[in-house]
């Protein structure tokens, strides 16, 4: 019997293999993607239960040890003895990988290495982002510049790198001047949708999410990371349309420039798939990022990967972001990012921030949120921007709470006429929503925050933002009430 249901999970094997990887690419690990033993028990146990599957104890356990078996056998070892079998390690240890990822980590390198086979690159001359009205080059500094030449040059593989706030996006304003005084295109790509609205906005031209680029170009995935692609004539399986090429967008041609920002939260497959793009196309490709930053929510370390094969490598040393209250550029501030971004003597670094009062140590933990929750509340009152983080959803749930509470007592919410998120929180007129998924009829993006402006009688809500027009939308597309984000507390503007 058991046999025979375990049959029915055929897919089983591959399925979890490809599934394990988000959970390990939080690991820092050189090398192939890599889990333990014991998580696909686990990973087979939830297969299990996502079927609705009734068995008896006995039954269930056998079903779940025999589909680990299988799992575990059409696994990878990275440890090996020198005649090539698997070597004993600890159970705790990640030591397996899986045929399917160790190919896309094979063609990725493969690729990056062809690139970096490439005659040696050439960089435009500094001079000429003077010239010919560049005007967006004369407010970069020497470094930010020296970025504009790289990217405007021949190289076909490089990496720009630099801590946020170093200006990695807002040299890309002049680098698309510089192309398109060459011919050729800047087509800026990013990991979501939202991060490409703001690259937009920065660099004056169009960008995309990297998954719409790999979209137009054919390729398909489906929820267990499996990925196809569609050939001009093929239906499409999940609408059952006939795909009939790329937008003329999403045309790429020699000599244009693939630049892909916040690439270290590029995943492995989307990355697999921009390359093949870029190279059948003949286009350069450029990945801008900070490996010390968020990784991939998938498997990632593909700026690791091409900050080792990049024929050009440039870096943004200097942090442009932080201001002063009269103004001026804050680098002492800016040198203190740094050093937390470096990692090195933390304790000094805890020190300084505390002696420059950007600390304040709270005798419990009931004090400092009670302080967080009115200083919170004062804030979006006078129509400040915050960015509020706490350790826990709990946490920020009974802080959320209590930012509400006095929002509405301050009357800037309306508790009397509300709707419901598709959390179940109460929302009403003044209050903030987080559109939770990518929307393109309605042009909006996962994260996008808006305005409450009023609950229609449908129990929709009409919202605005800043930049966008009033909209109405179903409360499905909301999924909290701002302040009401796990670990966040946004304010009326757009997420950065």
């Amino acid at each position: 019997m058991v046999a025979a249901i375990a049959d029915r999970f055929d897919q089983a094997p591959a399925a979890l293999i490809l599934q394990f990887s988000p959970d390990a690419a939080h690991e820092d690990v050189d090398g192939p993607v890599e889990w333990v033993g014991f998580a696909s028990a686990g990973e087979v146990e939830q297969l299990i239960a996502r079927t609705g599957l009734v068995a008896t104890a006995a039954v269930r356990l056998e079903l779940a040890e025999d589909l680990t078996a299988r799992t575990l056998v059409a696994c990878v070892p990275l440890v090996v003895e020198a005649d090539g079998s698997a070597r004993s390690v600890p159970e705790h240890l990640r030591a397996l990988t899986s045929p399917q990822i160790l190919a896309i980590e094979g063609e990725l390198t493969t690729r990056l290495v062809a690139r970096a086979a490439h005659t040696p690159a050439s960089p435009a001359m500094p001079a000429h982002l003077m010239a010919g009205g560049i005007e967006a080059a004369k407010e970069l500094d020497a470094a930010q510049k020296a970025v504009v030449a790289a990217l405007a040059g021949t190289g076909p593989l490089t990496l720009v790198e630099g801590a946020a706030g170093a200006g990695k996006t807002t040299t890309l304003a002049a680098t698309r001047q510089c192309l398109e005084r060459q011919g050729h295109r800047l087509v800026v790509v990013t990991p979501t949708l939202k991060a490409a609205r703001v690259a937009a906005d920065e660099t004056g031209t169009t960008a995309y999410s990297a998954a719409w680029l790999a979209h137009q170009h054919g390729y398909r995935w489906d929820t267990h990371g499996t990925w196809t692609r569609l050939r001009a004539g093929q239906s499409d399986p999940l609408t059952g349309a006939t795909y009939r090429g790329p937008h003329p967008d999403a045309v790429l041609r020699p000599g244009d420039l693939l630049l892909v920002d916040e690439a270290g939260m590029l995943d492995q497959e989307t990355a697999r798939a921009l390359l093949r793009i870029a190279d059948a196309a003949d286009a350069r490709v450029v990945y801008v990022g900070d490996r010390r930053q968020l990784p991939a929510v998938g498997r990632g370390g593909v700026l690791d990967m091409a900050a080792q094969w990049a024929t050009t490598r440039v870096e943004l040393a200097a942090v442009h972001r932080f201001r002063t209250p009269d103004g001026h550029l804050d680098t002492q501030y800016a040198d203190l990012t740094l050093r937390i971004r470096s990692g090195i003597d933390p304790e000094a670094v805890f020190d300084d921030l505390n002696a420059g009062g950007h600390i304040k140590v709270w005798d419990s933990e009931a004090d400092a949120l009670g302080h967080l929750a009115v200083q919170t509340t004062h804030r979006r009152l006078h129509g400040v921007s915050q960015a509020v983080a706490v350790d826990t959803n709990d946490t920020a749930a009974a802080v959320n709470e209590v930012v509400r509470d006095q929002l509405v007592t301050a009357g800037a919410v309306d508790d009397a006429t509300v709707t419901h998120g598709s959390d179940g929180l109460r929302i009403g007129k003044g209050d903030h929503v987080m559109t939770r998924h990518n929307n393109p009829d309605l042009g909006v993006a996962n994260r996008m925050t808006w305005t409450v402006q009023g609950i229609a009688d449908t129990g929709g809500r009409v919202l605005s933002c800043r930049g966008w027009p009033r909209t109405s939308c179903p409360t499905r597309l909301g999924s909290r009430s701002t302040p009401r984000i796990a670990g966040l507390v946004p304010d009326q503007r757009p997420m950065r």
